[in-house]
């Protein structure tokens, strides 16, 4: 007697989103940014795959409601094939003129069964955060204890001048830099979230990417560097780059003068 092999338990890994569904489950699992929930079948109308990226639409009550929508993008384009067909060959059936019910009202958020582990970004974060912290203190202690309230301050500044600095800068250089050397595609708008458009591009490997931007039409002109395409960025105005390097600069200034002016208070206090 044969019998039909089961179907092994599906992980979909993408940037900063993992899905899971195994075999004889009745929900997909979903995590991301630490929170895990689970997705019903009967909540999803249709699950859509788009190169190497996956789309699980929910069902909505009403008709012109917009439908939630759950991606995993820069994932395994075998992955995605499989796991869209696993999850689309278990998906019920439903009649066209039944009871309609909204997706989002089914999910639920389930505790994740490891905690996540931090990234380096959050670790570069936090150590900075104790090194400023060791400082205060030292400054404080060696010099005067009002030290402990002005200098986070003056960090504080730091931080701002160093967001302004990689934000801005990396934005500006992108958008000088690849319109002139990286390949430009017509992006089309795919969905909204909040108030964010959210336009999708496939690349020259047929893997399909996403770039969210506040303005533009049904179609955005963006050009993406061929070595990662997932980085991208539209054409900038004049003005836009005068701008934008006026706040680099000014973020940088922030950045130097702060730690400048921190290292100097800690090495007068170390003097004694």
């Amino acid at each position: 007697m044969t019998t039909t092999p089961s179907l092994p338990s599906l992980v979909l890994r993408g940037r900063s989103t993992t899905a899971r569904f195994g075999d004889g489950s009745d929900y997909v699992q979903w995590e991301q940014d630490g929170l895990v929930t689970r997705i019903p079948l009967e909540a999803i109308e249709e699950v859509r795959g788009r190169g190497r990226a996956v789309e699980v639409m929910l069902t909505t009550a009403q008709a012109d409601r917009p439908a939630s929508v759950y991606a995993v993008h820069d994932a395994s384009a075998a992955a995605v094939a499989v796991f869209c067909a696993a999850v689309h060959a278990r998906l019920p059936e439903r009649a066209p003129d039944g009871p309609r019910v909204d997706g989002e009202d089914l999910v639920t958020a389930v505790s994740g069964p490891n905690p996540r582990r931090p990234s380096r970004r959050v670790l570069l974060v936090a150590a900075a955060i104790a090194l400023f912290a060791a400082i205060d203190v030292a400054v404080g202690v060696l010099r005067e204890p009002g030290w402990l309230v002005a200098l986070p301050f003056i960090q504080l500044f730091v931080c701002v001048g160093v967001f302004m600095t990689l934000t801005l800068g990396r934005g500006l250089y992108d958008g000088l830099r690849l319109p002139k050397h990286g390949i430009t595609v017509m992006a089309e708008l795919d969905h909204y979230t909040n108030n964010t458009k959210v336009y999708r591009y496939t690349d020259h490997e047929g893997g399909l990417h996403f770039y969210q931007e506040s303005t533009g039409g049904e179609q955005l002109e963006l050009s993406y560097d061929p070595s990662d395409p997932s980085r991208a960025a539209t054409r900038l105005s004049l003005y836009l780059r005068g701008m934008m390097a006026l706040m680099t600069v000014i973020g940088l200034a922030m950045a130097c003068g702060g730690l400048g002016f921190t290292g100097y208070q800690l090495v007068v206090a170390l003097r004694g």
